[in-house]
């Protein structure tokens, strides 16, 4: 019954650890190399990249741990699947504090890298009326 439940659990683990591939198909647009402003896009997007691959691994780590804690027999056991538990925990915070640091940096020197962004509508000047 546990290894079963334990292979269930793997491959829920596993078919997880894929979902952020589907949305790293947004392109980002830097801005022209050779000043701080593209360094600083590049870092973000590497980051951009990374981070969602690690949320899960965070994600799949704290969860290990709750089915190491949920089905140990003895104390010893108990207290590892804790610690992991509290490890994964203690990850993912410091994951999402890098991610939200990043992006406070990206805003702080108006670096936006997404695509659409705001719309310039052109108009044609009127007399007595500007644009």
């Amino acid at each position: 019954m546990k290894k079963k439940l334990l292979a269930k659990l793997g491959v829920a683990a596993g078919g997880m650890s894929l979902l952020p591939f589907v949305a790293l198909a947004q392109a980002t647009a830097c801005p022209t190399s050779g000043d701080i402003g593209f360094v600083l896009c590049k870092i973000a997007n590497i980051i951009n990249i990374i981070m969602p691959m690690l949320i899960a691994v965070g994600v799949v780590y704290f969860i290990w741990g709750v089915v190491q804690f949920v089905l140990a027999n003895d104390e010893e056991a108990k207290t590892r699947g804790r610690s992991l538990m509290i490890n994964g925990i203690i990850g993912l915070l410091v994951i999402v504090s890098i991610w939200g640091l990043v992006s406070i940096l990206k805003k702080t020197f108006n670096l936006d890298t997404s695509i659409g962004g705001t719309v310039q509508v052109p108009c044609i000047p009127s007399p007595g009326a500007p644009c």
